[in-house]
């Protein structure tokens, strides 16, 4: 295990997360949290009510991980760790079950316009969110390391809240889905320049993994309405058809 990283290093993480998650809070207090508790929110199935609570645990155990490792509570962190195991792959599966379900139907005759336009970005986010998530478990030993990848991953994972965020300012439309999806990448710019800031140079991890999630996203974006993209569409289409009776 490599030595913890300076105490200020370990606060600029704590806040940068807690912003993080504060963001993804407010996001889904709009759509889910404020409807839920006024009574409003469509009846649902409990797929998507676990989908939403474990994404809404995750977000929480992420500050609250920082604060462990902050204050030296490393027992506590690797358990909380482990649990999160299980959470990430429950994050996924209903993951899956909502995007496949949801790209099925935007292919009927009178489906989402949303769905047609944001389904492979949304499907992305996934993609970056499981692949630095894995990056995260298996660089635990390298605390440098294994931060930065949880953070990738949390902002990989955070483009519906983002969305949700931004229909405040442009109204539900595509160009909020755009700018929802790719502005989460702010936060690890942040983290570079807090980085720069304290003299460290470029961290790889950031050097390969702020391109990869940007340029993933912003393909899904390009590819959408080309036969490459139509073919993506169908295949989690024929995913959500399969998984239908969880839904």
């Amino acid at each position: 295990m490599t030595a913890p990283p300076p105490v200020r290093s370990q606060s600029s993480y704590f806040w940068l997360c807690l912003a993080l998650s504060a963001t993804v809070f407010y996001g889904f207090s709009i759509t889910y949290f404020q409807p839920m508790l006024a009574g409003a929110y469509p009846e649902s199935s409990t797929t998507v009510h676990i989908h939403g609570w474990t994404f809404f645990l995750f977000y929480l155990l992420l500050p609250l991980q920082a604060c462990l490792i902050r204050a030296r509570r490393v027992a506590w962190h690797r358990a909380l760790g482990t649990l999160s195991l299980g959470l990430a792959a429950a994050m996924i599966g209903t993951g899956m079950v909502v995007i496949g379900t949801q790209m099925n139907l935007s292919l009927q005759p009178d489906g989402s316009p949303f769905w047609q336009g944001m389904g492979l970005a949304v499907f992305s986010t996934l993609i970056l969110f499981t692949l630095f998530f894995t990056r995260g478990i298996l660089a635990r030993r390298d605390r440098d390391r294994h931060r930065r990848f949880m953070l990738l991953a949390s902002a990989g994972g955070m483009g519906a809240a983002g969305f949700r965020v931004m229909t405040q300012v442009l109204g539900f439309s595509i160009a909020a889905g755009v700018v929802g999806i790719l502005i989460p990448n702010l936060f690890i710019v942040a983290a570079i320049l807090i980085d720069r800031r304290r003299g460290r140079p470029f961290h790889p991890v950031y050097r390969t993994g702020l391109p990869l999630s940007v340029g993933l996203e912003v393909a899904a974006f390009l590819i959408t309405p080309t036969p490459v993209g139509r073919a993506l569409a169908e295949a989690l289409a024929s995913v959500g058809r399969a998984l239908a009776p969880l839904y």
